[in-house]
């Protein structure tokens, strides 16, 4: 994948520990000419609502980030295939010169300045630096590492030394705000704070948001001078209106509302959104891992699969993980089914390569051995208690459908369930890890790296992760030893064992990578299917209208 900017994307596949110092400066990107994009206006939409949250902020979501992409200098940007790709913007290059101690380069291009005219300059790296290692968040963690941040007389070149090996390096400095801006997520930050990018934001609501071109960037010149960014799932009215979006929102209806258009053009791909459920750790009947294992085994995943999805040419494998999604290059499972056919699911939980596959008659049977009865009111267990499940479910209609799916296959198994609507997704885990629902359905987001999922099982229990209530000494040593392995076949392996520990020990059940789909004007070129809301915005000052074609 080559960066927005022209650059070249970090080779960080290949980085092996023994590596004294591996360059990867990125290169600039060449100028374009033509601009005859400038005077037109696209209209994006995607997932809302919309905040002024900075990409530090325990409220970010996907959508604030990945328009931040577009207003914030950063070191570098989501690919269509959620892997980081160098910027070749306000920070020229990063370069990881040493692994002992691990030291990383920042070059800061000459002549850059915030919209307020303010010079951008290594000072505000460091500024940064300092914010985020003082927070209690997930997205401090490679911060933290950093035990030096120093500056070079000429305010370009900043040397990283850390103190800790930090593999992920390259998630740091991304959508860096300027020193001394205003904190918290209200809506007007994101006009009031100053930009530097290739768009500038005009207007903002919790529901658009204006980008206006920033005449003064010199990549990219060739780029649409108007975004208007909705969180309105409707189509244009106009096939004039040049269009995009990216949506979770799979359903037959929207499949078929999309033939009516017949200057759009689409896409049913995989997403960043690993759909699950979550047991709580102390609740009565899900503290005992047959209780968990038994719900896990009840829930026939394929046949929810099909019933959600078996109308469109897309359809998502049962889940192999709760850290990758389906759509990542080390994803342990399958790629997915497209119109040729899907997989199905083991008859026997013992048949499958890692015992984790579907079974309803296990499940009876584990009740059975593990001393509960079966009577006309349900399952009684050895005291008398009936099994009854309080499953939490996050807001969106995915969740939905999901959780009264669940709930028909645990009637079937004799298990009584009352639903519980949650606000958001990350509250729905919230509710599970704090014991006030017995299990949750909800939407996981993933991230360019595991490390970003894994934190709801390791280290302090930040705000800004989906909480899980379960800390064990294991999981702990594996995210360490994870986190410090450079090589990512290496650490591949190291992340899949603690993905193993998760599930078989059944504290979450994953289900499967929820679809996304990806639609555009006909008119739009280079537009690229996309693992993340991020991985589509990020194209967005690459795409252009296809020339007219040429009577014969």
């Amino acid at each position: 994948m080559i960066s927005r900017r022209g650059g070249r994307a970090l080779a960080l596949s290949f980085l092996c520990l023994a590596a004294v110092a591996l360059p990867v400066a990125l290169t600039g990107a060449a100028t374009v000419t033509n601009a005859n994009e400038n005077a037109r206006t696209l209209t994006l939409s995607v997932p809302g609502p919309f905040n002024g949250c900075s990409y530090l902020d325990s409220g970010a979501t996907p959508t604030t980030d990945a328009i931040l992409d577009l207003v914030r200098p950063s070191a570098f940007v989501t690919s269509a295939n959620n892997t980081l790709a160098g910027e070749s913007g306000a920070i020229a290059s990063a370069e990881l010169i040493s692994l002992q101690p691990e030291t990383v380069i920042y070059t800061i291009a000459a002549d850059q300045s915030w919209s307020n005219g303010v010079p951008f300059l290594g000072s505000d790296l460091v500024g940064w630096w300092q914010r985020a290692r003082s927070l209690s968040s997930a997205v401090s963690d490679g911060y933290r590492a950093i035990k030096t941040l120093t500056v070079s007389p000429d305010g370009l070149v900043v040397t990283a030394v850390f103190a800790t090996p930090y593999a992920d390096w390259n998630l740091l400095f991304r959508d860096v705000e300027a020193i001394g801006t205003r904190k918290g997520c209200a809506i007007r930050n994101l006009v009031t704070r100053p930009s530097l990018g290739p768009y500038r934001v005009t207007r903002a609501t919790t529901t658009r948001v204006v980008l206006a071109m920033n005449t003064n960037w010199p990549l990219d010149t060739n780029r649409f001078g108007r975004i208007v960014i909705t969180d309105s799932p409707l189509f244009p009215k106009s096939a004039s209106t040049v269009f995009a979006s990216y949506s979770l929102a799979l359903n037959r209806g929207q499949i078929e509302l999309l033939s009516t258009h017949p200057t759009l053009l689409s896409h049913i791909f995989s997403s960043s959104n690993v759909e699950e459920l979550t047991f709580a750790p102390s609740r009565p009947f899900t503290q005992r891992v047959v209780v968990r294992k038994a719900l896990s085994w009840s829930i026939d995943r394929q046949l929810l699969i099909d019933k959600l999805f078996g109308a469109v040419t897309f359809s998502p494998s049962v889940a192999a993980s709760v850290i990758y999604s389906q759509g990542q290059a080390q994803y342990p499972g399958t790629v997915g089914a497209g119109p040729g056919g899907q997989t199905t699911t083991t008859s026997s939980p013992g048949s499958s390569s890692n015992g984790l596959s579907d079974c309803l008659t296990c499940a009876l049977e584990l009740l059975k051995e593990s001393g509960y009865h079966r009577t006309v009111a349900g399952w009684l267990n050895d005291v008398g208690q009936l099994l009854s499940i309080r499953l939490g479910e996050g807001p969106s209609a995915l969740d939905h459908s999901v959780a009264t799916f669940i709930e028909g296959d645990w009637k079937k198994l004799g298990v009584s369930t009352v639903l519980i609507e949650e606000s958001s997704d990350a509250a729905a885990a919230r509710g599970a890890a704090t014991n006030q629902v017995d299990v949750a359905v909800l939407s996981r987001p993933t991230s360019t790296t595991p490390s970003f999922a894994a934190r709801s099982w390791a280290g302090p229990a930040y705000p800004n992760t989906y909480l899980s209530g379960v800390r064990t000494t294991a999981l702990a040593t594996l995210f360490t030893q994870a986190t410090a392995i450079f090589n990512p076949v290496t650490a591949s392996a190291t992340w899949l064992r603690f993905d193993q520990i998760i599930m078989r020990n059944y504290w979450a059940r994953p289900l499967f990578t929820a679809p996304s789909i990806v639609v555009w004007s006909s008119s739009l070129v280079t537009v690229q299917n996309s693992l993340s809301v991020a991985g589509l915005v990020d194209q967005v000052p690459t795409w252009s209208i296809a020339p007219p074609l040429t009577p014969t």
